[in-house]
């Protein structure tokens, strides 16, 4: 074969990968994903943790969220837990206050479920809390 068949050869390969990938970033462009977002009481399992978010109350003070947890003993209550409100997440405070959930409150080992309530800054609009666990996430809102 000739040099110059060789070129036009290549040439046509390479406009093929820039056709194709051009496809499928069109593909790729609409495709609509949504994150169902469960109401509020409504249990959820995650991986093999089983989590509801029964009340987001809204203060001056900040946002208190009610939450039930069961499943893996010994993990903690706070890990994982997200606020997502005014285009931003939030992690929960961890402040040590009346049936609030802090940084050492675990999940017990008697298999029974626990209830307790997360801290978070006050923010202008609530879009949902989310828990994540073993690569999943799973949404409340109000």
């Amino acid at each position: 074969m000739k040099t110059r068949n060789l070129i036009i050869l290549s040439i046509c390969c390479g406009l093929m990968i820039v056709l194709a990938g051009g496809f499928k970033l069109f593909q790729v462009a609409t495709d609509r994903t949504e994150v169902p977002v469960n109401k509020l009481g409504v249990a959820a399992t995650i991986g093999d943790m089983s989590a509801t978010v029964t009340l987001i109350d809204e203060s001056t003070e900040g946002i208190s969220v009610a939450i039930e947890m069961s499943g893996v003993a010994g993990d903690s209550v706070i890990d994982g837990w997200r606020l997502l409100g005014d285009g931003k997440v939030l992690e929960p405070s961890g402040a040590v206050l009346d049936g609030a959930c802090d940084a050492s409150t675990k999940v017990p080992d008697t298999g029974a479920s626990i209830q307790c309530f997360l801290r978070f800054p006050a923010v202008k609009a609530v879009q949902a809390v989310a828990y994540t666990r073993a690569g999943e996430q799973r949404q409340w809102g109000p």
